[in-house]
């Protein structure tokens, strides 16, 4: 079984914990400590030293048989295009800046050519609309490229985090996605509770991709019952295989790799009835050919 990871963290400067000015509420630990729990992880360690955990990870990859991971963030470009220099056998990184900041296009042009095959946007944490035209320098330089561009929507964080922004709902990039067509749009974890929004996304824009990682726990606050076998099932029926990748949002250590996402969803792929071929481009065709388009 090929596999590349489509979405992992390099965890330099990984938070533990919420951020020092957040008092937290007690509803809200016991909320995170059950995920733990739930999952069996152990607790994450802080790890500050780059080439321990750019070989950590090189690790990883060896270990599970993993032929490539995609590095959406890594605590800045630099460190970014650093750790895909370290392992460029089996590492891959993506450009992380806000669209809105000065000189956003110029900054994501100069990754694209120093190595770096896509881009990473956090949805609400861009206070600018990301249909506003002022962000059409940016776009122009992903279409010209022709890189993935991975877009958080939906809740963000864990219990307590972001529930309500400009940004939040995926619908915000239906005009841009139908103007700079040679741009593959990835949302990731199926929409993060906005499961008909980026659905309809999908059916309006062909280069509009969902990836499945996470816990997707958001399904557990839907206020209709939803499961994995349910999203897989549904998202094929409307866009087919070819627009449903793989990934894991792994990031800290000791976890590691979270290779029990990867076996929900093979499961929930068999019992919703996807053949050998369809899993493996969910695995790792549908990534492998978008990357390899990138120029």
């Amino acid at each position: 079984m090929r596999l590349i990871d489509s979405h992992v963290h390099f965890p330099l400067g990984f938070s533990i914990g919420v951020p020092k000015d957040f008092e937290e509420d007690p509803w809200l630990k016991r909320e995170r400590e059950r995920w733990l729990r739930a999952w069996n992880f152990p607790k994450p360690m802080q790890i500050e030293d780059f080439d321990e955990l750019s070989n950590l990870w090189y690790r990883e990859v060896q270990q599970h048989n993993i032929d490539k991971i995609v590095f959406v963030t890594a605590n800045g470009n630099e460190n970014m295009i650093k750790l895909v220099l370290s392992h460029p056998d089996r590492f891959v990184g993506y450009a992380h800046h806000d669209p809105s900041s000065e000189n956003a296009a110029e900054e994501l042009e100069n990754c694209i050519r120093r190595g770096l095959k896509g881009y990473k946007i956090l949805g609400p944490k861009v206070n600018t609309p990301l249909n506003d035209r002022s962000l059409y320098p940016v776009w122009e330089v992903a279409n010209a490229h022709e890189i993935p561009v991975l877009i958080h929507f939906g809740i963000m964080g864990a219990a307590g985090g972001i529930a309500y922004h400009v940004n939040i709902n995926p619908l915000i990039i239906h005009d841009v996605a139908k103007r700079f067509k040679r741009i593959k749009f990835i949302v990731p974890h199926f929409g993060c509770g906005y499961v008909f929004e980026t659905l309809n996304l999908c059916w309006a824009c062909p280069n509009v991709y969902i990836d499945t990682s996470g816990s997707n726990q958001w399904m557990r606050w839907m206020p209709y019952e939803v499961n994995l076998q349910m999203l897989f099932r549904k998202f094929r029926e409307t866009i087919g295989a070819d627009r449903i990748i793989f990934g894991s949002d792994s990031s800290w250590f000791p976890r590691g790799f979270a290779k029990v996402y990867l076996e929900e969803q093979l499961r929930a792929m068999i019992e919703v009835g996807y053949s050998d071929e369809e899993i493996e481009k969910v695995l790792y065709k549908n990534i492998h050919n978008i990357l390899e388009m990138v120029k």
